[in-house]
């Protein structure tokens, strides 16, 4: 038999107390001495008390406004779209409880842009920031600021060793290196030799790529391997010629380790090759070279799951007032061909 929901008046009746401290302890409005609060909260307990949530938002009509601040998507950088998915469908479960967001976008590699940005955000009245932050120097006085201004911010993507403390969801980078690292072990001989590359925008917040790279060479680190790089930036016209002349002249290249960009690699090489091919992001292009046999293995970093469990993190730090996690890690996905499938909903991102 189904219970009938407890109420304000069980759990005073419970404490032994009116029903005023109770609502007051329950809106944390204060007023309330320590000893019956105390008692309201042990009553709670042990009548498993759930509040009303929607009932409690009807009553005060209260607007919560989050500013979402991330790169645009770019031919170059197209990993940024599958955020908009994730917000829209966070926005769609989280609107009767007054939510909305507004998206703030840069490119990548304008600093000026950024700035701007976040002169925008701070103009308005905004209840929270949910933002990657890319520009280091930039974003620590941007995040005092909001701070200053009592506005709460979380960082998805990528983390900022300068803020330790600020909430971040998104993937463990150096972890996902690691895991690279293990995954070709299993795949090439020991005798093999092993490359890493590594394409950055000029400007980019590169700690996230090296953080993936420490993590893979970490793996190796009590091991006798031979690991190379080549190392250059998405502008280069000629990664595909220069990358050409270094498989030619390094035959005992067996495993390649792209921390980035992905996609202006793929082209150097055709299906069934004698190489196993590991890098990031499931974008429409990655997938393609998947599925033709050129990329053997693609680590997801769920941008689709960072945006819509981001903002639920406001819901729990805004609605149900509960602190948040300082990190909350993402599962590290990695996706074959065979079961690519399972990931269909994706194939415009990552």
């Amino acid at each position: 038999m189904k219970k009938n929901p407890v109420g304000i008046k069980d759990i005073a009746l419970h404490a032994g107390v009116s029903t005023g401290p109770v609502d007051k302890v329950l809106n944390n409005r204060g007023g309330v001495s320590k000893k019956t609060e105390e008692r309201i909260l042990k009553a709670i307990e042990e009548l498993g008390y759930t509040p009303n949530i929607l009932a409690s938002r009807l009553k005060s009509a209260k607007q919560y406004s989050i500013a979402a601040l991330l790169p645009e998507a770019t031919p170059d950088i197209p990993y940024w779209k599958e955020h908009e998915r994730g917000f829209a469908d966070a926005m769609n479960e989280l609107k009767p409880y007054g939510f909305q967001i507004e998206v703030h976008r840069f490119h990548q590699n304008d600093k000026q842009a950024f700035v701007k940005q976040t002169a925008s955000i701070l103009e308005n009245n905004y209840d929270g920031v949910f933002m990657v932050p890319i520009f280091a120097a930039e974003t620590v006085k941007f995040v005092q600021r909001l701070k200053r201004n009592g506005i709460p911010v979380i960082f998805f993507d990528t983390q900022l060793p300068e803020l330790p403390n600020i909430p971040f969801i998104g993937q463990h980078s150096f972890d996902s290196g690691f895991l690279a690292a293990e995954l070709l072990d299993k795949s090439v001989s020991g005798s093999s030799t092993i490359l890493i590359i590594s394409l950055t925008q000029e400007q980019d917040n590169h700690l996230h790529f090296t953080s993936r790279e420490n993590g893979f060479k970490e793996f190796f680190k009590s091991e006798q391997r031979s690991i190379i790089k080549y190392e250059s930036t998405l502008a280069n016209e000629h990664i595909e010629t220069e990358l050409s002349g270094l498989i030619k002249a390094s035959p005992l290249v067996e495993g390649i380790f792209v921390t980035n960009g992905i996609h202006r690699v793929a082209p150097v090489f055709s299906p069934k090759k004698n190489h196993i091919l590991i890098g990031y992001d499931l974008i429409e292009e990655n997938v393609k070279y998947l599925k033709n046999d050129v990329i053997d293995f693609l680590i997801s970093q769920q941008p689709y799951t960072q945006a819509y469990a981001g903002i639920q993190l406001f819901y729990d730090l805004l609605i149900l007032k509960k602190a948040i996690n300082k990190k909350s890690y993402l599962p590290i996905d990695i996706v074959i061909k065979s079961n690519l499938k399972y990931y269909n909903h994706i194939g415009h991102g990552g």
